[in-house]
């Protein structure tokens, strides 16, 4: 959206004053002001004399044929953040219907890979041929590193040399999709990799340099990331439908690390609470309800530790994205008290030696 846009409708005024009150407190605010856009355009076509009447919350935020799910769930965060500025503020505002939201959030369910298919991705990635484009040296570092970390494949794809301290042991994200920016401690297979594929890479290089490079020393796209990671699976006859039907994709590794260290830490039985908040703080999260949804997706993977689950957790993941906020996780805290101290067991024991 250009610089220069200017709201229109009834609520211009504190549309501008919303978002500009939202960058102040550090957020980027892009897509969201795009939404704002389109509920701007959309607000013009109702009586707003008394507030944001319902029946205008209602067609903003209606899931339409064409929509992703994620879109409507954009739109019901969106209004319900933004009807609460109104109202904070003396303006009348309908707030949106959290069960639309909570029945978006139900139907999502990320493919979780078994850990046979990861140590059978691994396989494959170490197969590539050798050629001119150094796949054969990218990506069996890169879909580990994703793997055994958790992180988003673009976090990865934007580290820089100064990032990835391989003598400290540990990789700094910064800039990251929450604005979290985090350090995660690594376990040393892995940094054993990512030492091997420095070697291969970089010679001279500087600290902003990207620590991963393409052939011609460019930077990597995700999305050709991803299209070569559907052709590797569909190689292993995993089916891929697209990503409006939850196919696997190279998003999937960061869910199944998720669920594997869960399932880990239970195993291992972490005290209860604390496999939560690390998890949480270590993936960047800005809750415990949105790692607290990967408790059901653990359970259905490993009905072994249903009962566990359960007797730890019952009260919190069948309603996970409307916890109060006094129990969403103080990010700054948590992470000084575990991330340092535990941060290492969720990924020590997911790296097979090369």
């Amino acid at each position: 959206m250009s610089a220069d846009f200017k709201f229109k409708g009834p609520f211009q005024t504190e549309l501008a004053a919303y978002i500009s009150e939202k960058r102040r407190l550090g957020c980027k605010y892009v897509a969201e002001e795009e939404i704002a856009c389109a509920f701007d355009v959309l607000s013009t076509d109702y009586d707003c004399s008394n507030g944001v009447p319902k029946a205008l919350v209602d067609e903003f935020t209606r899931l339409k044929p064409n929509w992703k799910e994620t879109t409507q769930k954009k739109r019901i965060s969106f209004m319900l953040n933004f009807s609460r500025y109104l109202i904070n503020h003396d303006i009348n505002s309908a707030l949106p219907d959290k069960a639309a939201l909570h029945s978006v959030q139900e139907s999502f369910k990320p493919y979780i890979f078994t850990h046979e298919q990861i140590s059978h991705i691994f396989e494959m990635a170490d197969q590539i041929c050798p050629s001119h484009k150094k796949s054969h040296i990218f990506y069996p570092v890169f879909l580990r590193l994703l793997y055994c970390t958790g992180l988003r494949a673009g976090e990865a794809l934007n580290l820089t040399m100064q990032d990835v301290d391989l003598d400290a042991m540990k990789i700094s994200v910064k800039d990251t999709k929450n604005r979290h920016d985090r350090v995660l401690p690594i376990d040393a297979s892995l940094v054993k990799y990512l030492k091997w594929y420095k070697e291969q890479i970089h010679g001279v290089y500087h600290d902003e340099d990207l620590f991963f490079l393409t052939n011609n020393h460019k930077h990597y796209h995700t999305g050709n990331c991803n299209v070569f990671f559907v052709s590797l699976i569909k190689r292993m006859n995993i089916p891929y439908r697209g990503y409006k039907n939850r196919s696997a994709s190279i998003h999937s590794l960061r869910h199944t690390f998720c669920v594997h260290s869960l399932e880990k830490m239970l195993h291992d039985d972490i005290p209860n609470g604390v496999a939560l908040k690390l998890l949480s703080c270590y993936m960047g999260h800005q809750s415990l309800s949105a790692t607290g949804r990967y408790l059901q997706l653990t359970a259905e993977a490993f009905p072994d530790l249903t009962q566990k689950i359960e007797s730890m957790y019952g009260d919190v993941f069948p309603k996970v994205e409307f916890l109060p906020e006094e129990v969403k996780m103080p990010y700054e805290e948590i992470k000084k008290q575990v991330l340092e101290e535990v941060g290492k067991r969720i990924n020590e024991w997911s790296i097979s030696s090369k």
